[in-house]
């Protein structure tokens, strides 16, 4: 019986002690959700938008044969730099070269017609002169002569022609450029006019920017614009616009090409742009702005925020707060309705937490509007 007793008051210490270990870890300390903030202000600064593009070449072109023929050689490939006058390609001439032979051949049987022609018509004109020919017979020499001059002189010219032909079936470099694009192939048969190299050059690079028509009767001729490359980190470039067009393209939107004002080795031509554009100037009307991470979406479309209420510098408490936005501005939503100058903003991780809860603060989102 003393030995059940015992064993019973050891359970019971032993329950207790669990119990209070439970509340101990209990009691342990909150978890407080991180969030990064800033606050908002009234600005009248310049709006901007940023617009993808395709860097290319200021002078581009499709360099193609003026005759038709198989392709025998192809002398580049993509990528090469060339140099004016060089061989690009060359077209079968075998056909070319006998029809060219054979003007020569018959150059050469009217020039051996013509000079039988002005020696009949020497001796003639000396034989009517001693009145042993009549007139006749001396115009008709100088006739034959005429008529054989004439043909020497056709194909003379037929000679030219198709020696002038033999050289279309080579392709030549214009100029000092890069061939962008090798487009047909060794062997092939190429008809007259299809291109067979697209050759680039020029020391002026081009950006080919679409813009959607909200944004394109904001921007003109001449406006200065930022342009970045994905492959070229940490460096941005000035360009202007130099022409825009005033009817849209097949994706809905308007074309515009800006010129960069200096060049980089590292830049070449079909190399993927970021353009931003100044699409609002300096405005006396102010207006607010708020990051486009801090914007949440509601069930029911309704747009909103969650500020904070600070409990201390490193603590706060986060609350609930329907907006009204405007226009997408390059740096962020403009806030039409709902928030006041000098609150604070949640700015990342909108959808991780909810109304009341607390958090702690991270590094400050520097928002420059």
């Amino acid at each position: 019986m003393k030995n059940i007793l015992l064993k019973l008051i050891f359970f019971l210490c032993f329950g207790q002690l669990l119990g209070s270990c439970a509340k101990e870890e209990e009691k342990q300390e909150e978890v407080i959700r991180p969030v990064r903030y800033t606050q908002v202000y009234f600005s009248g600064g310049e709006a901007f938008q940023t617009f993808a593009g395709v860097s290319k070449a200021g002078t581009e072109s499709q360099l193609s044969f003026r005759v038709s023929g198989v392709l025998t050689s192809i002398k580049v490939v993509e990528g090469d730099v060339v140099k004016k006058g060089q061989l690009i390609a060359t077209i079968d001439d075998s056909d070319a070269k006998i029809a060219f032979q054979q003007t020569v051949a018959q150059t050469q049987s009217a020039k051996v017609q013509l000079e039988t022609m002005k020696a009949s018509l020497d001796r003639t004109k000396k034989l009517y002169e001693a009145n042993n020919v009549s007139l006749s017979e001396y115009e008709q020499a100088k006739n034959s002569f005429s008529s054989a001059k004439a043909a020497y002189k056709n194909s003379q010219q037929t000679e030219d022609l198709k020696r002038r032909e033999l050289s279309y079936y080579k392709l030549y470099v214009p100029m000092d450029g890069i061939i962008a694009e090798k487009i047909a192939s060794r062997n092939e048969n190429i008809m007259a006019g299809n291109p067979v190299v697209k050759f680039a050059s020029g020391n002026d690079l081009e950006i080919k920017v679409g813009i959607p028509e909200k944004y394109i009767s904001k921007i003109k001729v001449g406006d200065k614009v930022d342009v970045s490359f994905t492959s070229v980190s940490g460096k941005n470039f000035k360009g202007k616009i130099t022409k825009l067009s005033y009817v849209a393209d097949v994706s809905s939107t308007f074309p515009v090409t800006v010129l960069l004002d200096s060049k980089s080795q590292n830049v070449r031509p079909g190399m993927s742009a970021n353009v931003t554009f100044q699409v609002q100037q300096k405005s006396s009307e102010p207006y607010m702005i708020v990051p486009v991470d801090a914007v949440g979406e509601a069930v029911n479309g309704q747009r909103f925020v969650y500020t904070v209420e600070k409990l201390d510098d490193k603590t706060g408490i986060v609350h609930y707060k329907a907006i009204e936005i405007g226009d997408l501005s390059g740096k962020g939503f403009i806030v039409e309705k709902g928030l006041k100058e000098g609150e604070i903003v949640v700015t990342s991780g909108v959808t991780k937490i909810s109304d009341g809860l607390k958090v702690k603060f991270l590094k400050k989102y520097q928002q420059k509007i």
